[in-house]
C-alpha cells in the first residue's frame, strides 16, 4: 500500500496536468496508477475526498488564491459527441 502522500502526488498530477492513467510518473514519490485509482475511489466513497477539496479551497481562499471572478471551463474531456 503506497503513503496517502504519495497518492495524492499522483491525483494531482492528473487533475493538473489532464493525463491520462497509464501516463503517471513513476519514482519514489508517486504512487502506481492502480493505487493512485483505488486510493480515489476509496476516498470518495469514505468523504475523504470532499474533506480535501473543502480544506484546500478554504485555505486558498483565505490566502487570496482564488479569483471567483474568473473561470474556465475544458470541454476537450467531454464524451458526448454531435452527429450530423
Amino acid at each position: 500500500m503506497h503513503p496517502a502522500r504519495h497518492v495524492l502526488n499522483t491525483l494531482l498530477y492528473v487533475l493538473i496536468t489532464g493525463c491520462r492513467w497509464c501516463d503517471v510518473p513513476k519514482g519514489e514519490i508517486w504512487a502506481s496508477k492502480s493505487a493512485a485509482h483505488s486510493g480515489l475511489q476509496r476516498w470518495e466513497a469514505d468523504g475523504t475526498l470532499e474533506n480535501l477539496q473543502a480544506r484546500t479551497l478554504g485555505i486558498a481562499e483565505e490566502r487570496g488564491l482564488i479569483n471567483w471572478g474568473y473561470g474556465a471551463v475544458d470541454g476537450s474531456f467531454s464524451p458526448w459527441k454531435r452527429w450530423r
